[in-house]
């Protein structure tokens, strides 16, 4: 049978555990009724009248010549299936019925204690042939007791099943056992709901139909939907991801490509006649193409990041000396910007990098510092050794940016602010999104914290280079 759905494999384990359940309980309901005193109340009622009957008789007669009426009132016994016997009061055996053998009479050595005994009780008595008997004592008179017996009968179980008892008990259990089923059918059905809900939001996805589902069921279900509204969420993001990429693309393309065109059009077409127009017109051509250039040359290295066939030149380098050549690098725009840099460095921390990548880092952390910075303020670089890695903050005190934009910081063609100064140097968002990915090249992490009108800090956490990590582990 194969169980196609999880909605009917938790029915069938239900009906199973029900069923199992069921059966135990049936089998120690027989056993328990193969050792009630309620399935043989018959013979205890027979061996208590027989019981009565001649203790009555037997006490009036009892010190006469009574053996033939002995006879007639064991006869009697014999009637209600019931065995009889005399004893004295040192438990010997005076008189018995007749086939009730002796070795089936229990030795009784103190009768006066196991009338009392049975009085209110009937006890059991195994003889040498493993037979059980039910056997009671009553005292005729001080001198003799009566013992009357029978043997308890081996009661089949379809016998048990004729019990006025047994049978209420099984109509019952079939209407719980019904019951049961239904109720396994609907918890099967409650559990496997948010399944279902699940799936079909899953189904959206595929066909472009982005729905958040509902957080309810049990625990496991919720933490199943949460896991699924999140992928929602990042599918969304994705998608609108690579179409302003595709978007962004074509813009940064079309808009030199426009100024290579018209130039290149008007100097065809001899609307530029004079030298000097036909160098503004070569130097805009010029810019655009290097624009253009650095373009490809930005989305070719996304490509091989994205494709694992970058190649790293690393090798062991000094951070604060690389960090230094940087900050040189913009000694002019820092002059130009009427800008300070303070710096803050560790002594000597080694790292394992790619100089080259790792300085385009920091070049394009600290050149978006620079512009974004007011005239007079200040960028600090601190540079240090934490938990056997090093980290960089480069901080400013420009405008800042808000902490959704901060999130969409590192993703290609994101810019905070599109008509900010800087004119054709203007760049086309690609350099954050390759930081991260040199960053995560190198095992490293890096992030911005930011608060708008205050300034932001990036961070670059790079893991330390053998020797350091020896060191600071001592």
């Amino acid at each position: 049978m194969q169980l196609s759905s999880i909605n009917t494999r938790l029915w069938f384990t239900y009906c199973l555990l029900i069923l199992l359940v069921l059966i135990i309980a049936l089998a120690g309901i027989i056993f328990a009724f193969q050792r009630s005193p309620l399935l043989y109340r018959q013979i205890f009622l027979r061996m208590d009248l027989v019981s009565k009957i001649l203790t009555n008789r037997l006490s009036g007669i009892i010190d006469l010549n009574w053996d033939p009426a002995i006879q007639l009132f064991f006869a009697e016994a014999k009637i209600f299936d019931v065995q009889a016997a005399i004893l004295d009061s040192n438990g010997t055996l005076i008189f018995r019925t007749v086939g009730f053998l002796s070795e089936q009479v229990p030795i009784i050595n103190n009768p006066s204690d196991a009338a009392k005994r049975t009085a209110d009780q009937v006890e059991i008595f195994r003889d040498s042939q493993k037979k059980d008997w039910f056997y009671q004592l009553s005292a005729i008179n001080t001198d003799y007791y009566l013992l009357t017996a029978a043997r308890r009968p081996d009661v089949p179980i379809q016998d048990l099943f004729k019990d006025e008892l047994v049978k209420p008990l099984l109509r019952t259990g079939l209407w719980a056992l019904c019951g049961a089923f239904i109720l396994s059918w609907l918890m099967a059905k409650w559990i496997t709901r948010p399944l279902l809900d699940i799936s079909k939001s899953a189904q959206n996805i595929a066909v472009g139909k982005f729905e958040l589902i509902p957080m309810k069921g049990p625990k496991e279900v919720r933490q199943l939907a949460h896991v699924i509204n999140e992928m929602n969420q990042q599918v969304q993001d994705s998608l609108k991801s690579q179409q302003d990429f595709v978007a962004n693309v074509s813009h940064e393309l079309k808009t030199p490509l426009t100024s290579i065109q018209g130039f290149a059009q008007a100097i065809y077409d001899g609307a530029v006649e004079s030298k000097q127009d036909l160098q503004k017109a070569a130097q805009v051509i010029l810019e655009q193409t290097v624009r253009l250039d650095i373009l490809g040359n930005d989305l070719l290295t996304l490509a091989k990041f994205d494709s694992g066939t970058v190649e790293m030149e690393k090798e062991k380098l000094e951070l604060n000396k690389l960090l230094k050549n940087v900050v040189e690098f913009f000694r002019f725009e820092i002059q130009k910007s009427e800008l300070t840099i303070e710096t803050k460095f560790d002594q000597s921390i080694y790292i394992f990098a790619d100089s080259g990548r790792l300085a385009q880092v920091f070049m394009n952390i600290i050149d978006n510092a620079i512009k974004f910075s007011p005239p007079g303020s200040k960028i600090w670089i601190n540079a240090h050794t934490e938990n056997l890695s090093a980290i960089v903050t480069i901080s400013d005190s420009g405008r800042g940016i808000s902490e959704k934009e901060a999130k969409r910081i590192f993703e290609r063609f994101y810019q905070v602010d599109k008509s900010r100064r800087g004119g054709q140097k203007r760049g086309v968002g690609l350099g954050l999104a390759i930081a991260r990915q040199i960053v995560q090249a190198h095992e490293g992490e890096i992030s911005v914290s930011s608060q708008v009108g205050v300034g932001s800090t990036f961070m670059v956490k790079l893991p330390l280079d053998d020797a350091n990590k020896k060191r600071k582990s001592h």
